[in-house]
């Protein structure tokens, strides 16, 4: 249960100026339209809302309080305060020095999303676990799930995105992680960052609220990592690698079938099987090693690790598949797409049975170097020999350029069109969807799955 606190209290908090009662506060609220019990209601301003506009609203659906950065006329009792995002961080702090759960945070510029589901998936079972719903990775995400926080949670998982260079720094000081991770560094929202190296300082900052008695967990099969363990001084480390048996954490006897992949775990306190049902490649067998050291750490035992990624289900939009019908096979890899994880769901695709069929979009953020990963990503694939490329976006048309096999759509239903006269040839097909998050890949499953002869 959340505990009661005084305006009084939180106003000090904030370094804010109290105007009205001195109430008691349950929960906390920046959704005008989900208003719990004794709810404080903060008016976050956005780039495309400005929470302020919405007070009157948030009081109709019963907030007793409010935290605003300019006076209103309100009968309410309202918390004055600079900012209100620093605000809300502020108390997000708080509710995180109060609590003993175990805090884990996960960053990387792929499969952090994986690596946290699978570790919730296996410290669930042993204790009450909070952890980063959806996609609310940013500062605002993550002060919103901190602010959940009750003395329940024995574990606390934490995913921590970016897309400008202080947005780990000011997250981390907020999660205090007793566990931190960098699953991988890769070229993703270089738009935002300007420079790979700045995506590294950017991911290393994960480190720096970590104390002597902290773990830091490191992918050495990333290689950007000597680039992040000479940070590390005096910090306790755990490695991982699919097959460097020199690290903390390895597999031996791995074996990746379509629906299914298993080997042996290496650990610091012995050896145990592991069954992944998914469809996927190295890449899921990395993210399992992750997700292991990041339990183990958190006192997780070698049977519940191997438990908990035995009951792991995909992650819609992630590799998560959609039978059409016996061998046919839709890969939703839709939530977002950097070029390391374009290669890695290709590589998912190359192994599977029947006509590969690839349905690609941009290639978001990555600024002035758009064309040349794209482009990268057109001689991938011409080495990969896949049956059939469909692209749809402004920077996906160099994916398909001069490959005999590919074909740049303008619009999705002439896409779809195309894709349905392909797929009437063949019995046996898989069908791999993949594009970043503002391409919107996914609505193009949904016109695909509309079919008759699909439903």
């Amino acid at each position: 249960m959340n505990k009661l606190i005084c305006l009084k209290k939180i106003t000090k908090i904030v370094n804010g100026r109290l105007i009205g009662k001195n109430i008691n506060i349950l929960n906390f609220s920046i959704n005008s339209k989900k208003i719990n019990v004794k709810c404080l209601f903060i008016a976050i301003h956005g780039k495309n809302f400005d929470g302020h506009d919405f007070v009157k609203e948030a009081i109709n659906n019963g907030v007793i309080a409010i935290i605003v950065s300019k006076y209103l006329q309100v009968t309410i009792p309202q918390i004055i305060v600079s900012d209100t995002i620093i605000s809300l961080g502020k108390i997000s702090l708080w509710k995180r020095l109060q609590s003993k759960s175990h805090f884990i945070g996960i960053t990387g510029s792929s499969g952090k999303t994986s690596v946290k589901e699978m570790t919730v998936s296996i410290l669930k079972n042993i204790g009450n676990t909070l952890f980063t719903k959806n996609n609310m990775n940013n500062i605002i995400g993550v002060s919103l799930t901190l602010l959940n926080l009750n003395n329940q949670y024995k574990y606390t998982i934490i995913e921590l995105g970016a897309n400008n260079l202080d947005d780990i720094k000011y997250s981390s000081n907020l999660v205090r992680p007793n566990t931190a991770i960098i699953n991988n560094i890769s070229e993703s929202h270089l738009e935002g960052f300007k420079s790979f190296e700045n995506i590294i300082k950017c991911k290393s900052d994960i480190f720096k609220f970590l104390s002597n008695n902290d773990r830091a967990i490191i992918n050495f099969d990333d290689i950007n990592y000597k680039k992040i363990l000479y940070k590390l001084v005096n910090k306790k480390i755990w490695t991982f690698s699919i097959n460097n048996y020199n690290t903390d954490f390895f597999t031996s006897n791995l074996k990746i079938l379509q629906n299914k992949i298993y080997f042996n775990l290496h650990t610091p306190i012995g050896v145990i099987f592991i069954n992944l049902f998914i469809i996927g490649g190295l890449h899921n067998v990395s993210n399992a090693l992750a997700a292991s050291a990041l339990s183990l750490s958190a006192g997780a035992s070698l049977k519940d690790i191997s438990k908990g990624l035995a009951d792991f289900k995909p992650v819609l939009g992630r590799i998560s598949p959609i039978k059409l019908g016996y061998n046919k096979i839709i890969l939703n890899d839709t939530y977002n797409a950097n070029p390391q994880s374009v290669i890695a769901a290709i590589n998912v695709l190359k192994k599977m049975n029947g006509k590969k069929i690839l349905v690609i979009g941009d290639m978001m953020e990555l600024g002035f170097n758009s064309f040349f990963y794209h482009n990268q990503i057109k001689n991938f694939i011409l080495e990969c020999k896949l049956d059939y490329v469909l692209s749809i976006g402004n920077y996906s048309k160099y994916i398909t350029k001069n490959n005999n096999n590919a074909e740049h759509f303008s619009n999705k239903k002439t896409l779809i069109t195309k894709l349905i006269k392909i797929l009437a040839n063949f019995n046996k097909f898989t069908i791999l969807f993949k594009g970043s998050r503002k391409a919107q890949i996914e609505i193009l499953i949904n016109m695909l799955l509309e079919q008759e002869k699909f439903k």
